[in-house]
């Protein structure tokens, strides 16, 4: 009966080990969370556009204008969730994306209505959002500071059909 008892007690000692250190390594990049947009810190999305647009011909200008305001909503809120299988990812009001951990692509829409393909990956305090589909692609390198309380979204956007890469940045502070 000893016996018994001790084996219990070892197992239920290592189930509850076990499920620790689960939780542990999804919430180890300490980037769930949610955020909200700080425009003084962040780029003018504007501005990014209008420069991006600047070089191209004037027939294709103001319909490049428009599919990147469509594509580069600058979003107010952004809540992050992770486990060992899957990141979800919410903007605003908009259903979260959720793809498997390990970084392999889902269909997704985007927010102009187009598919594309969508992955995500952690890395310590980092989380890469990768957009790819015909017309070009799209990455949303999420860093969070050292003290936790600032999340900065470093997007890069390239396309065949435009001149240049567009970059810009979006800062966030945590709610607690």
């Amino acid at each position: 009966m000893t016996n018994f008892v001790s084996t219990l007690c070892l197992a239920l000692l290592c189930s509850t080990i076990l499920d620790s250190s689960t939780l542990a390594t999804a919430q180890e990049s300490g980037l769930d969370g949610t955020y909200i947009l700080d425009q003084t810190d962040s780029d003018n999305l504007n501005e990014v556009i209008e420069d991006a647009v600047g070089k191209l011909n004037l027939l294709t200008r103001d319909v490049a204008r428009g599919r990147l305001k469509k594509l580069n909503p600058a979003y107010r809120q952004v809540a992050i969730s992770s486990s060992p299988n899957e990141i979800s990812v919410t903007v605003d009001n908009q259903p979260p994306l959720r793809t498997p951990a390990k970084g392999a692509s889902v269909a997704w829409v985007g927010p102009d209505g187009g598919k594309v393909n969508a992955s995500m990956q952690l890395a310590g305090r980092r989380l890469a959002q990768t957009f790819t589909s015909a017309d070009g692609r799209r990455v949303n390198d999420y860093t969070l500071s050292p003290d936790g309380r600032t999340l900065t979204m470093q997007v890069t956007e390239t396309s065949p059909r435009l001149s240049q890469t567009i970059a810009y940045k979006q800062v966030y502070r945590r709610v607690s």
